[in-house]
């Protein structure tokens, strides 16, 4: 009788309060994953110059400074762009990542009760054949 109480409050607790705790736990690497990336802030500074990196445009009127001035920020604004690109495509990859592993953990612990049934059956099964 004893057994079947444990085994009663284990499956209990096994379909219910710990689906909530995988679901935080999941949640926790959802925030760390985002934010190790800085995924808001270069969504935020998607067009920013790269490490700020800009030319003054001089007092007076000169072609030269005015050309050197428009390239030199378009060139820094298009390497941090691309480097941002590349940095949030990395995390958005992380995140599926961290997604499939928490799907794959429900389905884990959703089949892990049978499994360790049918298994524990087989066994006996097979030490009395």
């Amino acid at each position: 009788m004893l057994f079947l109480t444990i085994m009663h409050h284990y499956i209990l607790w096994h379909y219910t309060k710990a689906f909530g705790e995988i679901a935080h736990i999941s949640k926790n690497f959802f925030w760390f994953t985002t934010h190790f990336f800085s995924l808001p802030q270069l969504i935020r500074s998607y067009f920013a110059p790269w490490k700020r990196m800009t030319e003054e445009r001089g007092d007076t009127f000169n072609f030269e400074d005015l050309a050197g001035f428009i390239i030199i920020n378009i060139l820094s604004r298009l390497v941090g762009m691309i480097l941002r690109t590349t940095i949030i495509l990395t995390g958005t990859v992380a995140l599926l990542v961290v997604l499939l592993c928490t799907i794959a953990t429900y389905v884990f612990w959703i089949m892990a009760p049978a499994a360790l049934l049918v298994c524990l059956i087989l066994g006996v099964t097979l030490l009395f054949s």
